[in-house]
C-alpha cells in the first residue's frame, strides 16, 4: 500500500495505512451533545460538534483502506 501524506501543521504527516490504525478517543454524546453531560455543566461544546463531521470522514477514509479503527472510552463502573 502506498503511504498517505495529510496536510497537517506545522508539517505534513506521511502515514503508512498498512502499519497505521485511527485511534478515536471519548467520542461520546455525554461529551457532545445538546444535554449531555458537558452541556449540563455549561462547558461549551460547539468545538465537539465541528469536529464529529471531520472526525466520521477520517473514519470512512480508514474503513475504505481497511485499516484499523479502534475506539476508547471513558467510563467508570459504579
Amino acid at each position: 500500500m502506498y503511504p498517505l501524506v495529510i496536510d497537517a501543521k506545522p508539517q505534513p504527516i506521511s502515514v503508512d495505512p498498512a502499519n497505521a490504525a485511527v485511534l478515536v478517543v471519548d467520542m461520546q454524546n455525554d461529551f457532545g451533545s445538546k444535554g449531555g453531560m458537558f452541556d449540563r455543566a455549561g462547558i461549551d461544546i460547539s468545538g465537539i460538534q465541528r469536529a464529529v463531521g471531520p472526525t466520521a470522514r477520517v473514519i470512512a477514509a480508514a474503513r475504505d483502506l481497511r485499516m484499523p479503527v479502534v475506539y476508547l472510552k471513558m467510563g467508570y463502573s459504579s
